[in-house]
């Protein structure tokens, strides 16, 4: 039956070989599609503070989405080669146990993402149809319900198709922001160049990363479907130009519109902007909008369930990947993220900054010990038969890998700057926030010294044929090359 809907039966388990299917290209559909959102729109509105020019923001967007998506678009060429889930490959480097730290914060960033979407989403639905905030929650949580049940093909497709409809809807946006009548008045000299301030311009680089790196954990779950001889290059690329084209145009976008007609709520903004052009438009600018929160969202969900698995089976490891199972881990994820969505419902723009900010701190070291493993320390040469088994050759807690988490963190504390603390340099730096800098080299360094001594001590990993299962002998497939 499940065969017949087209549903997917695969979840964290190794995707066979001979079921591979699809293009690198069909990356750059589902990243453009799953970007173009308000969400992305309202991180742009972010990086507007008064006496800030205009195209300082812009310009620290441009860099923030050229340099975050560098990483989002390596983490994603791992999936065609692994043909695992992003998070479950963290076991190679943390060990079988030790993976489940990184794994809690991933979960938690999921869950935030979908709640400041979901209430974006549905204020958009709400002006739609007249319906209050709460149902449009519901409505959508039901949508991206049955979107992740579909699983990965579905998920393609459905973003594929969005990014036609989301591309022409901001194009026009686009256009009339910057030709329409009466709407260059709130670009005059001043806000437009306004004055060069350090803090803000390191906000706005920040949050262009992290709307970018925000993917990293879950990024290669899209592209591990991929068959084998999928090149890294074209991976890269296709997710790179995806992700980063319409960050920065969003961001951009939101930012502009943010100094036309400044409004905590960017849906009514995007309204009145497209209701201009003519008022069915202007109904069309909430329709891309409520689906492009669908869109992203049904991915967030999709990696709670991933992320939620991989931390159930490393304590309980009899376990079948069959579409029962996704139903009993999906069904409860979207219901406590519905819930989280309901709340300060009020504060969108100020809890949806301080959840940016503050999560980067935590992401940044995960995501430079996973790269700098599989780039630079492995190879890309992976036994993932021993992913799967505590007694494998990773370990059940590789140290060295918690060190360099833990110690990329703590490098970072002098400069942060979130709504928990503020570190000494980032005073300095005009309450500016560099510390995914300082997490990157550092986290990275640490590892890529560390974790040669730990490859070497385990024994490194080489080409081979493997059987992943569980204890029950359940899946048995055969094993990748490296790069």
């Amino acid at each position: 039956m499940a065969k017949q809907l087209g549903l997917e039966t695969h979840s964290i388990d190794f995707i066979p070989l001979n079921q591979r299917y699809g293009k690198s290209r069909d990356l750059f559909f589902l990243w453009f599609g799953a970007n173009a959102q308000m969400a992305v729109v309202t991180t742009g509105i972010l990086t507007i503070v008064p006496h800030f020019g205009f195209i300082w923001a812009a310009l620290g967007i441009l860099i923030g989405s050229l340099l975050g998506s560098i990483f989002m678009a390596f983490h994603s060429a791992q999936g065609p080669h692994l043909g695992i889930p992003q998070m479950i490959q963290s076991r190679a480097q943390f060990g079988y146990y030790g993976a489940v730290i990184p794994l809690f914060m991933v979960v938690a960033m999921y869950l935030g993402f979908y709640a400041a979407g979901a209430v974006i989403g549905a204020e958009a639905l709400a002006l739609l149809f007249h319906l209050p905030i709460y149902m449009g929650i519901l409505i959508s949580s039901a949508i991206d319900l049955l979107l992740v049940i579909g699983g990965y093909r579905f998920i393609h497709r459905f973003n594929h198709v969005m990014a036609y409809f989301f591309s022409l809807i901001f194009l026009v946006i686009t256009i009339l922001l910057i030709w329409g009548p009466g709407l260059g008045k709130g670009f005059d000299h001043a806000t437009f160049y306004g004055h060069f301030m350090l803090g803000p311009f390191l906000l706005s680089i920040s949050l262009a990363v992290i709307n970018t790196l925000g993917y990293a954990p879950y990024v290669a779950d899209y592209s591990r479907y991929l068959p084998e001889k999928t090149t890294i290059k074209s991976t890269f690329w296709y997710s790179y130009v995806g992700v980063s084209f319409s960050n920065v145009w969003l961001m951009i976008l939101g930012a502009a519109v943010q100094v036309q007609s400044p409004h905590s709520n960017p849906m009514i903004g995007f309204f009145h902007l497209g209701s201009s052009l003519f008022p069915l438009f202007g109904l069309l600018v909430l329709l891309a909008g409520w689906l492009g929160i669908i869109s992203i969202n049904a991915l967030n969900i999709y990696g709670t369930f991933m992320s939620t698995l991989t931390i159930t089976t490393t304590f309980y490891r009899r376990w079948k990947p069959t579409v029962r199972l996704r139903l009993w881990f999906i069904i409860p994820i979207v219901f406590v993220a519905t819930y989280v969505s309901f709340f300060d419902k009020s504060h969108l723009l100020t809890s949806f900054e301080s959840f940016l900010t503050f999560l980067i701190d935590f992401l940044v070291p995960w995501t430079a010990i996973n790269l700098t493993d599989f780039y630079l320390v492995r190879g890309g040469q992976y036994d993932v038969g021993a992913i799967f088994n505590p007694k494998g050759s990773y370990g059940r807690l590789n140290v060295t890998a918690m060190v360099c988490y833990f110690g990329g963190f703590v490098a970072e504390m002098p400069f942060m700057n979130n709504s928990f603390y503020e570190g000494p340099i980032a005073k300095i730096l005009g309450n500016g926030d560099i510390s995914w800098v300082v997490g990157l080299v550092v986290a990275g360094l640490l590892y890529w010294i560390g974790g040669k001594r730990s490859t070497a001590k385990l024994g490194k990993t080489v080409d081979s044929q493997f059987d992943v299962r569980d204890n029950k002998g359940v899946i048995q497939q055969q094993g990748s090359r490296g790069p």
